[in-house]
């Protein structure tokens, strides 16, 4: 009797051992932040895949990187990370953030893919953020999705739009996918800077770093030359908007290299208006792009930089505006309240050619360069002349408005299409520095246009093309350009 009483005492004692040390395995496991297999409310049920767990969410954060897409696979309580398409050689991991996100415990969970595994164990959130991320094989670039936390919701249209562009930015160059002239990547950077700076999220400014550190920027504030001054003064601008942002200097520095460089740059043939170009047929052509964005350039840094340097820029940026009212530059300015393109040099003069070449790009690039001198000086007569040409391109018969959208109507015969090149970016200039002045107007002009732009626009799988209304044509093939022109209508439409 008293034998077997023992023998039961043991069982039990051994019993209780057991269920302790499971306890201290487990504790011991979730303090290490490994993958936790344990039943959670929202955990996964098939194999680590949040798709089968109760109360996943219907969109998971993605980025794409050679081909390949990077998902992380959300629930409640935890993430795991899987890679589609990927080959032998390809790894994915999931990171666990810190305060200020960065990676608090190191590369969790690596899965080099093979024939059977292309996806992490799950993981819990532990009281931070996490993010996937992935790489193809032996090549460098890794792309992280951004980092979400236990209750954020889904990423709204403009994030996702975002993201889309994302995408096709092309790590062994600092630009964006096919972009030789430059000048594209220049504005889909600024409305990459555009979202950071009106929703507050600074996760992607790494791409704003990686774009300063390739090819001549910290040298020249370039990329490289292209021999056109508009492309080179695009950079600059981008470079004001990234030190808006962050107040790095080296940023303001760059502006400031391209638009110092600029000064041998005035054609002697058109009374001082800035040339196109730097060599070649094109330096005989003098146009409103390039001296509406040089007084843009010269006005914003007079407001950023000290002592006498803010009255010289600020007396170019004046005198740039003096030669479109009361030099050669006004055969820019429509009686019709349009930017026309561009004159070419007759003689010893310069001549419009053609009084019926406009684009949406540069009625948008004479807004903001009014709406940037107007902050520098404070004359209300700036915003005025803005105003004017904002309701000239906007009103009822404009050239640019079919059915109350924009539409870039000159290049029609050539986009959407490979020849429509530049255009492909025009109407998101146009929509962004409207949205400048409807900012700096307040109530006396309001975003109702933009809203309407904004909710326009129809793609697929959060692509857009050329066209903003109707859904997208067989025709349409959406590009780094079109989606960069999208990202600034839908960040431009928020009221």
């Amino acid at each position: 009797m008293i034998r077997s009483r023992s023998t039961r005492w043991g069982i039990v004692v051994s019993v209780v051992g057991l269920a302790l040390a499971t306890i201290l395995v487990v504790k011991s496991e979730s303090a290490r932040g490994g993958a936790v297999r344990a039943e959670c409310s929202g955990s996964p049920k098939d194999n680590g895949d949040p798709r089968a767990a109760s109360g996943s969410r219907v969109t998971n954060p993605q980025v794409r990187v050679w081909s390949r897409t990077i998902t992380l696979r959300m629930a409640e309580c935890g993430a795991s990370a899987s890679i589609e398409s990927g080959r032998p050689g390809d790894s994915v991991w999931i990171d666990r953030g810190a305060d200020g996100s960065g990676v608090r415990d190191g590369s969790l969970g690596v899965a080099t893919v093979s024939d059977t595994a292309q996806r992490t164990p799950f993981y819990r959130y532990a009281g931070a953020k996490l993010r996937a991320c992935g790489k193809a094989g032996d090549r460098p670039e890794v792309r992280c999705t951004r980092w979400t936390a236990p209750g954020d919701p889904p990423p709204d249209r403009r994030q996702r739009a975002l993201e889309r562009l994302l995408d096709t930015y092309d790590h062994d160059t600092g630009l964006w996918e096919h972009d030789v002239a430059t000048w594209q990547s220049a504005n889909a950077l600024t409305g990459v800077i555009d979202y950071m700076r009106q929703t507050g999220d600074r996760q992607y400014l790494t791409y704003v770093d990686e774009t300063y550190r390739h090819g001549e920027v910290a040298r020249l504030g370039l990329p490289k030359r292209t021999g056109y001054n508009d492309d080179e003064l695009w950079w600059a601008l981008a470079w004001i908007d990234a030190y808006g942002l962050t107040f790095e200097p080296r940023y303001l520095a760059a502006a400031r290299a391209i638009v110092d460089g600029l000064g041998d740059q005035r054609a002697p043939f058109c009374d001082g208006g800035l040339a196109w170009a730097r060599e070649g047929k094109d330096r005989f052509q003098v146009n409103a792009i390039t001296n509406a964005l040089y007084m843009t350039a010269t006005a914003a840094l007079s407001t950023w930089v000290d002592g006498a340097d803010r009255a010289a820029y600020l007396a170019r940026a004046q005198g740039t505006w003096v030669w479109f009212t009361e030099r050669a530059g006004r055969a820019l300015l429509d009686r019709s309240g349009l930017v026309n393109d561009h004159m070419d040099k007759y003689g010893d003069t310069c001549v419009l050619v053609d009084e019926n070449m406009r684009w949406t790009y540069g009625q948008g690039a004479m807004i903001r360069g009014l709406v940037a001198l107007h902050r520098a000086t404070g004359a209300g007569e700036l915003l005025t002349s803005a105003e004017a040409i904002a309701a000239a391109a906007t009103r009822d018969g404009s050239p640019f408005i079919r059915d109350g959208i924009l539409y870039e109507y000159a290049p029609a015969e050539k986009c959407p299409g490979p020849q429509c090149g530049d255009a492909d970016t025009f109407k998101g200039v146009f929509v962004r520095y409207y949205r400048e002045l409807v900012a700096t107007r307040g109530a006396r002009f309001t975003d109702e246009f933009l809203i309407r732009q904004a909710n326009s626009l129809t793609g697929k799988a959060d692509e857009y093309g050329f066209r903003w209304q109707g859904p997208l044509r067989a025709d349409d093939q959406p590009d780094f350009a079109t989606q960069a022109a999208a990202l600034d209508a839908l960040n431009a439409g928020q009221p």
